[in-house]
């Protein structure tokens, strides 16, 4: 919408005229507002005090007349009416008695009629021109013996109109006098920073300079505009050096580069081409650019070229192609061409670019890429059939040694099941052959006493035969009791060793098993195995393979720790650990391990006793049913001369 044609010749006024008359305008419409103010100030507050004040006057004359009216005394009342002639605002009073009737008065400008004011009957007042009407009752002890009315002549409202007009006057001229300070302080700190600003801001424009700069006079908003634009002219400076930098930039490389680079307007004709273009030209050929593909090239060629521009006008997308077109001495030549539409601000098509990189040597070698491809497909053909046949033979290698794995951990199995049963056999020696020996024993003295009961039998051959009887009785109860025992822990472990249930069970009973199965191994070799196992550690786990882990490792100590040793210990502990998990440790006392061994002692046939009973599989073993079956994590500390540490950390519940 177009300004309105007053408004014109305003709005195109300077900048300081404009806040002149801005400031002048203003003080006048505040003039006017408190002219108006002050008037109805005068009707709305003015009228209520005038009221209030008359009444109170009138209470101190109705003091003095209560008297008078009471002893009917007209010549006393009427001089304190008289006395109402100082008061110049007080035109007149009647004093009526308690039946209405006229008893005394005051007149200022002679003599004035006193009715009865019909229209005050409600004892109030009422505003009459410039006068002011009040009824007042006279009491006399809480009677009333009579009423006052006066008549009260208010200030005229034109002389305090006159009066405010004057004082309005006065102070607008005073603030058109300060109006006109306020110009020109406005000048002076705005005014003058802004046209300078607008001086820089036109040469800028007309001259492209950007190198001014506005002057900064002051910190203020001005201030901080001329700063904000000076920073605005810094970077607009800067962009411009470096638009150029890059035009430069962009221009070398393409004039450099040795693919072909155009660019084409919606008609067809060039509107930029690089150098390398201008070479494969043919001699006396106009210069290309403003020109179009059919008064450059051969007609042959040209379809092509016109095709693909086609394509990218209708399909706004790149397309790529090979092209042949002849070079300045007529060779054909292939090109890999990418022809893209360049977009403009609102996203439509305005130009077209392509990029040309000669292939023809490119070409020349993809021949002979497939005939090297076809005698490579002959070949890899060949050593195809010689690595399926390789591979057979390895898998068939493979499976021969993963059977000997397992008939190596089946044999390790069945071989520490066999030591176990001859240790359990060779313990149970002894507790049967010391119950044989009692009841042999008990036998021969049945016999004895069978003999002497014929002959006759004295009371101490009885009580000799009954204590020897109960005595070989305690010692067979005893000895059988120890063979049960260790049958069941043989049982146990033989169970677990065989099998993989999980169960829940006490870590200290099935470590007390798995020690007791093999105490005859600690016998033989002098070693002293024991256990600091808590009996309040409770495992929903796999007994069996926890308990060939145990025994793995403390055959290991025994096997490997004490070469060269008549004493040593193993010490099994455990403990619980945060997060459902516990600790359990496998310790010695030995040799140790070399360090050069330790990264090798879980590989599957390594050990250092090679030849001497050593299978090499009893650590890997641990490790697979740890970090497999107990889902747990294996480490193992050593230090030659001091012993081994084996930790194990496994979840309480599997």
């Amino acid at each position: 919408m177009s300004p309105r044609p007053a408004l014109v010749p305003l709005r195109d006024l300077a900048l300081q005229r404009k806040l002149l008359l801005v400031s002048v305008l203003t003080a006048a419409i505040a003039m006017l507002a408190a002219l108006l103010t002050l008037a109805s100030y005068d009707v709305l507050a003015v009228r209520p005090r005038l009221v209030q004040g008359l009444a109170s006057r009138m209470e101190l004359v109705t003091l003095n007349l209560d008297v008078d009216l009471n002893f009917g005394d007209r010549g006393a009342a009427k001089r304190t009416l008289a006395a109402l002639r100082g008061s110049p605002d007080v035109h007149g009073a009647c004093l009526f008695d308690a039946r209405r009737q006229l008893f005394a008065q005051f007149s200022r400008g002679g003599a004035t009629p006193c009715l009865w004011p019909a229209d005050l009957a409600g004892l109030g007042h009422r505003f009459h021109g410039d006068f002011l009407t009040m009824l007042m009752p006279v009491r006399f002890e809480r009677e009333v013996v009579g009423y006052l009315e006066v008549e009260y002549a208010m200030p005229l409202l034109g002389t305090r109109l006159r009066q405010y007009g004057l004082v309005l006057a006065v102070v607008l001229l005073t603030l058109f006098i300060g109006s006109l300070l306020h110009m020109l302080a406005l000048r002076r700190l705005v005014t003058q920073p802004l046209l300078a600003l607008s001086r820089v801001a036109d040469r800028v424009t007309r001259e492209q300079r950007f190198d001014l700069r506005a002057p900064v006079v002051a910190h203020d908003e001005v201030g901080r505009l001329a700063e904000a634009f000076n920073a605005m002219l810094a970077t607009i400076a800067t962009r411009e050096t470096e638009l150029r930098r890059s035009q430069s930039l962009l221009n070398s490389i393409i004039e450099k580069t040795s693919a072909i680079i155009y660019v084409k307007g919606m008609d067809g004709r060039y509107l930029l081409v690089n150098q390398r273009f201008r070479q494969i030209l043919p001699p006396g050929t106009p210069e290309p650019i403003g020109h179009h593909d059919t008064e450059l090239f051969p007609e042959d060629s040209t379809g092509v070229i016109l095709e693909n521009d086609r394509q990218v006008r209708h399909s706004g997308q790149a397309v790529t192609y090979e092209e042949v077109v002849p070079d300045s001495t007529g060779v054909p030549l292939t090109y890999l061409s990418e022809k893209f539409p360049l977009l403009d601000e609102h996203g439509k098509i305005w130009a077209i670019c392509g990029v040309s990189t000669d292939i023809s040597e490119r070409k020349k070698g993809e021949v002979e890429l497939m005939q090297y491809r076809d005698r490579l497909e002959e070949l890899v053909q060949v050593r195809t059939e010689q690595t399926v046949h390789a591979n057979a033979e390895l898998a068939e290698s493979l499976a021969t040694l993963q059977l000997a794995q397992d008939e190596l951990v089946r044999s390790e199995k069945l071989a520490a099941l066999g030591a176990l049963v001859a240790g359990v056999a060779h313990e149970l020696n002894t507790p049967i052959g010391n119950s044989l020996l009692a009841v042999s024993t008990l036998i021969d003295q049945t016999s004895s006493f069978a003999k002497q009961s014929a002959e006759g039998l004295k009371r101490s051959t009885l009580m000799a035969f009954i204590d020897s009887v109960g005595a070989g009785g305690e010692i067979v109860l005893r000895n059988l009791h120890r063979a049960v025992d260790l049958v069941a822990s043989f049982k146990q472990v033989a169970v677990d060793r065989t099998t993989s249930q999980r169960r829940l069970f006490q870590l200290h009973d099935v470590v007390n098993e798995i020690l007791l199965v093999l105490l005859p191994s600690f016998k033989k070799s002098g070693i002293t195995v024991r256990q600091e196992v808590p009996p309040d550690i409770e495992m929903d786990s796999y007994p069996g393979p926890f308990g060939q882990v145990m025994i793995n490792l403390i055959n290991n100590a025994l096997s490997h720790a004490f070469d060269g040793h008549d004493s040593g210990e193993v010490l099994v502990t455990a403990r619980r650990l945060d997060g459902g998990m516990i600790e359990v440790c496998v310790s010695d006392n030995g040799g140790g391990i070399a360090p050069e061994n330790m990264g090798r002692i879980y590989d599957p046939f390594f050990t250092t006793k090679l030849g001497k009973g050593g299978s090499g599989l009893g650590l890997n073993i641990v490790y697979n049913i740890v970090y497999g079956l107990l889902g747990g994590k294996i480490d193992v500390d050593s230090t030659l001369g001091v012993g081994t540490r084996f930790v194990l950390v496994l979840p309480v519940k599997a």
